[in-house]
């Protein structure tokens, strides 16, 4: 059976409530920024909406992947349904495993790249011709990391954290110059939260206790993207 890299076996369920949670948290902040988008017509909050759709589904994906890895009766289920194609013996399903892992990576990098796009400086980005065809060449580069990081799984959190660190930066430089910081603030305390909790699966090949500290990490960063957003929707 493939997996990534080692974790606890004790904490087996616990992540995939974590990450139950951040699917949540993710599709809400979608759909409240689409209903934004749909008020005012800026082309940012509808790329918003899509990064955590991106969000929502590597998260689900995960999810699901790791619900087949640690129980058997669903590993029963997906096996019965994949015998036809995964051989006989079932000795190809761990190509079924790497795809999983592939659909997980690769939504999560889009949806990366996608907010360091919309935490930069506001101007015509993502908006221009030229602008919006550069995509494919990053859509090269996702796809290529992802098929790697199947191998080497801390290319993925890797790649992940450089550019949660890109959009830390950019919402620190742009709280700075508002006049009321406090929502932007917490934004970018949420991503950093989720850039720690990625810093520390880099290293769970160390010990892999720390995949439980990424995961908590990660947890207290969608609460928190949480409650900024249920503050804004109540304002």
């Amino acid at each position: 059976m493939y997996r990534l890299f080692s974790t606890p076996g004790w904490f087996n369920g616990w992540d995939i409530v974590i990450e139950s949670f951040g699917f949540i948290v993710a599709l809400f902040i979608a759909l409240f920024s689409w209903r934004i988008y749909r008020l005012h017509k800026e082309n940012r909050f509808a790329y918003f909406s899509l990064a955590f759709i991106l969000v929502a589904l590597g998260l689900l994906v995960k999810a699901g992947t790791s619900s087949i890895l640690y129980f058997t009766p669903v590993r029963d289920v997906a096996a019965d349904v994949l015998r036809p194609v995964a051989g006989a013996g079932l000795k190809f399903s761990y190509l079924w495993y790497r795809s999983g892992f592939l659909l997980h990576m690769i939504p999560m990098l889009g949806a990366w790249l996608l907010l360091f796009f919309i935490s930069q400086k506001s101007r015509a980005r993502l908006h221009k011709f030229h602008e919006v065809t550069q995509m494919a060449l990053f859509i090269y580069l996702i796809l290529l990391i992802s098929i790697v990081a199947n191998f080497k799984y801390f290319v993925f959190y890797l790649t992940s954290s450089v550019l949660l660190a890109l959009i830390v930066l950019n919402y620190y430089k742009h709280a700075l110059n508002l006049p009321k910081k406090t929502n932007s603030l917490l934004v970018m305390l949420a991503f950093l939260l989720i850039l720690l909790g990625n810093l520390f699966f880099v290293f769970v090949f160390l010990q892999n206790g720390l995949y439980v500290i990424g995961e908590l990490f990660q947890l207290a960063g969608f609460l928190l993207l949480l409650y900024v957003y249920s503050t804004v929707i109540r304002r």
